[in-house]
């Protein structure tokens, strides 16, 4: 098991480009923000292919019903983005051990980075591998549930073939929730699309902001031989 990125020389090249392809996943999930006003409902399924966002999911369920898209587009289309990413996380677990949970909470509270750690482990000793296919239903982040499963040394087929199954599970309940709520969820889409421009600025210029002020304190901060 590689060290982890503040262990010295044993952070190596591969550990570089996972953290990085963490980063830029992060960053991405951050970029597709202003989007969701801009195509919730227009595009709700170039919309879902794009970003994964549930509240577009929700939407797709509605052109499901009213017979614009059909089931297994509307499901297929949430499902590339997942798979494409929720691997990182297995990797930095396989590679990482439980310090890859302790950098995917980025919470400055050790006690409850602790807890939420805690958490995860109960929850993946309890559910065993179909904790990969649950992730998205258990109050604890997905991530750190994909990490565990990589600490524990589940082989990748096995893991990717479980978040296949567990991304679908979740796509086919978030858009059948759309599909049984049909037209009233219509006036919730106006609503969530006549404030969510808004609201993504302000996430956006906090993620901004935050970014700013941390790397300030990291370039402050004293440097040892």
């Amino acid at each position: 098991m590689t060290a982890a990125p503040d262990d010295g020389p044993g952070w190596g090249r591969v550990d570089k480009l996972l953290l990085a392809g963490i980063g830029l996943r992060t960053a991405y999930g951050v970029a597709m923000l202003p989007l969701i006003p801009a195509l919730i409902a227009t595009r709700p399924l170039l919309l879902t292919l794009l970003s994964g966002s549930t509240v577009a999911e929700v939407a797709l369920g509605v052109e499901v019903r009213v017979g614009d898209t059909p089931w297994l587009l509307a499901i297929g289309a949430a499902i590339p983005l997942w798979l494409a990413s929720d691997w990182l996380y297995w990797l930095a677990g396989r590679r990482w051990g439980d310090r890859a949970l302790e950098l995917l909470t980025r919470r400055n509270d050790s006690r409850r980075r602790a807890q939420r750690i805690e958490r995860t482990h109960a929850a993946m000793h309890r559910l065993g591998p179909a904790g990969v296919v649950l992730a998205k239903f258990i109050p604890v982040p997905p991530q750190l549930v994909y990490a565990v499963a990589g600490t524990g040394g589940m082989r990748l087929p096995v893991f990717l073939l479980l978040n296949l199954l567990g991304v679908t599970l979740a796509a086919t309940v978030v858009i059948g929730l759309g599909y049984a709520v049909g037209e009233q969820a219509v006036g919730l889409i106006e609503v969530f699309q006549r404030y969510a421009a808004l609201v993504s600025g302000v996430v956006v210029l906090g993620v901004l902001a935050w970014w700013g002020v941390r790397r300030r304190v990291v370039s402050r901060a004293p440097r040892t031989e």
